[in-house]
């Protein structure tokens, strides 16, 4: 059993800024891969099953699984990201694939031991830093997003899909700024069924951003208000994939919740993203 206390961080050392865009340094580059990535899934899946291989590298993301299931700060803080631009030409993809699995890898470990456990404490600074890194990934979204892959955006744009907004007049990356750009502010967004699928076939894509459900009266549901996802892991049990997802809901004051993706699902039916 994980003794979480040791790793509660003081409420007067939390620096929410610098937590948020650590956390938005490793979803942006997991991001910026991915869709690169995306481009040729042929390629792209013989070079993860050939990475994967070697029995040198973990394929599980799960932090017990790098760090152990009581690791010393030590080992946590050794658990580091520091971006790197990948490799061009014949390592182009390799590349692109081990420095998305090596964000995502220090991504959850990150968010298990700095954030759920270091803010267990403290649930306004927790939410604090939730919609801190909403505004960083929706400024990412306006901006950097078109400008990286125009031919998606456009498409996205063309298609009535306004996940992805026009590129603003002035361009800022978010990584510089301390607010979101007014022209790209979004509004309550509810979940389409589509974007349900992608949020449980990749559920990382649910880290940092912030939700609100409103189930309609003829659903009893006690979860109602704000929620996020702190952590996901899948394992193996009894020769069946077991999803867990802990969720961190406004309804319980601030208590993260284990849930398996059935209930996920409803709370993404009933759900709208916020700003």
């Amino acid at each position: 059993m994980v003794s979480v206390e040791k790793y509660i961080i003081p409420r007067a050392q939390v620096d929410v800024e610098a937590m948020a865009q650590q956390i938005f340094l490793y979803l942006r580059v997991h991001g910026e891969d991915t869709e690169y990535l995306s481009y040729d899934p042929t390629l792209r899946d013989a070079k993860i099953a050939e990475l994967y291989a070697n029995p040198s590298c973990k394929a599980s993301f799960w932090p017990d699984d790098i760090v152990g299931e009581d690791p010393s700060p030590e080992q946590i803080n050794a658990v580091s990201f520091t971006e790197q631009n990948p490799f061009h030409g014949a390592y182009f993809v390799t590349s692109r694939i081990m420095r998305s699995h090596l964000a995502s890898t220090a991504l959850m470990t990150y968010q298990m031991y700095k954030c759920s456990y270091g803010l267990r404490d403290h649930y306004d600074l927790r939410n604090q830093l939730g919609k801190r890194i909403t505004a960083l990934n929706q400024a990412w979204i306006c901006d950097e997003f078109p400008r990286l892959f125009p031919d998606r955006a456009a498409k996205l744009k063309m298609s009535g899909n306004n996940a992805v907004p026009a590129l603003s007049p002035t361009y800022q990356t978010p990584l510089k700024t301390n607010t979101p750009p007014t022209q790209c502010a979004a509004k309550a967004k509810a979940c389409a069924p589509s974007d349900i699928e992608e949020y449980l076939r990749s559920p990382h894509t649910l880290l940092g951003k912030h939700f609100k459900h409103s189930p309609p009266a003829s659903q009893h549901q006690d979860y109602k208000g704000g929620w996020m996802l702190e952590s996901y892991t899948a394992r193996m049990r009894e020769g069946v994939v077991d999803h867990e997802y802990q969720v961190l809901l406004e309804a319980c004051e601030g208590a993260t919740i284990p849930m398996d993706r059935a209930e996920v699902r409803f709370l993404l039916q009933y759900s709208t993203m916020e700003s």
